[in-house]
């Protein structure tokens, strides 16, 4: 049979002719530059929870397809993007036992805005995907300053610790949770998120992504 239908790599933009119903999201050059220079081989250490992971290296051509699927309407990265992190959480099962999967939540300028939380759209494939409920257990508080506005470790810490509220209703007492955010830079966010969690009865929280800022020079 010939192309059925073509679409564009994640990373690169590049034209993808699909045959027989394919679905790949990569292109072979990007898929083969993913293994060889993205993976994130750092360990990922965050305060305040009880294990961390991520998949990529937040830079070059992963970067940037992270900033089209938060800023530019390419909901359909969230695909790909949790896909790099199910290996991780499914070689952490055993020690992790997660009970249910939960996600940074955004203020509700941005989600007008935007019309979807990132790290939403990530959570729920990756929950689905082991067969565990996704629930919000967070929010915003309003008025809250972006991280990314932050210029240094210290003014994150700070804007983070007053970032978020618990959401009404949410129980994770007891539980053990896994949170997802998109991007992990200094990790103060998650560390929020986390003494938070903990502080509504979480008996353990860990941490998963799909990228992480690497230190200046190892990419």
């Amino acid at each position: 049979m010939g192309v059925l239908f073509m679409h564009n790599c994640v990373l690169c933009g590049g034209t993808i002719p699909a045959e027989d119903g394919g679905k790949a999201m990569l292109c072979a050059a990007c898929a083969a530059e993913v293994r060889e220079k993205y993976r994130c081989a750092e360990p990922v250490r965050v305060p305040g929870v009880d294990g961390a992971a991520a998949a990529l290296s937040y830079a070059g051509k992963v970067k940037y397809a992270m900033q089209r699927f938060k800023f530019h309407h390419k909901q359909h990265y969230a695909d790909w993007f949790a896909a790099q992190a199910l290996p991780l959480l499914a070689e952490r099962l055993e020690d992790w036992q997660p009970d249910l999967v939960t996600y940074m939540p955004i203020g509700f300028v941005h989600l007008h805005r935007r019309g979807y939380n990132q790290a939403e759209l990530l959570a729920r494939p990756i929950a689905a995907a082991f067969g565990l409920p996704c629930q919000a257990t967070l929010r915003k508080r309003p008025f809250t300053p972006t991280q990314s506005a932050q210029k240094d470790f210290a003014a994150r810490q700070k804007n983070a610790a007053r970032a978020l509220l618990p959401l009404d209703g949410a129980d994770v007492r007891g539980k053990s949770v896994v949170f997802v955010d998109d991007i992990i830079t200094t990790g103060a966010s998650a560390a929020a998120a986390a003494k938070l969690l903990r502080e509504m009865g979480a008996a353990r929280v860990y941490l998963l992504a799909p990228a992480k800022t690497p230190k200046k020079g190892t990419v």
